[in-house]
């Protein structure tokens, strides 16, 4: 059975490097705020291209996460410290960055602070 990739409750900054981009809060699989911080500057594809919506912001994470069944998928969750995928959880652990771009999210009580941080964490080899 396929994983259920849809955010439930998730609230923080969205930044492109150290620049803050949107200010969000999802609650109940509804965006219930959307703050624009840069003008639409540096948004990420999903953003610019279908605006600001629950669904981009869905399909932005989808795409930023490790696919179901591909190699080393327990391993990695289990690296991460997820016994099973939890959408919400999974963007926490590592800030919303997937490492291919400069896009991160800033939690008010978690993780991360500035962007020299999310690329000096360390990440269990598996």
């Amino acid at each position: 059975m396929a994983e259920i990739r849809l955010i439930n409750n998730l609230k923080g900054i969205l930044y492109y490097i150290d620049t803050p981009l949107l200010n969000f809060e999802i609650m109940n699989r509804e965006l219930i705020k959307a703050d624009e911080l840069s003008e639409g500057k540096f948004y990420p594809w999903e953003l610019a291209r279908c605006g600001i919506s629950y669904g981009s912001i869905n399909a932005f994470f989808k795409r930023r996460t490790m696919q179901e069944n591909c190699m080393f998928y327990r391993e990695h969750l289990r690296a991460i410290g997820l016994e099973e995928f939890n959408f919400d959880k999974y963007i926490m652990k590592n800030n919303g960055n997937n490492h291919l771009d400069n896009f991160w999210i800033r939690f008010d009580d978690f993780g991360a602070r500035n962007f020299e941080e999310i690329c000096n964490q360390d990440y269990p080899v598996i």
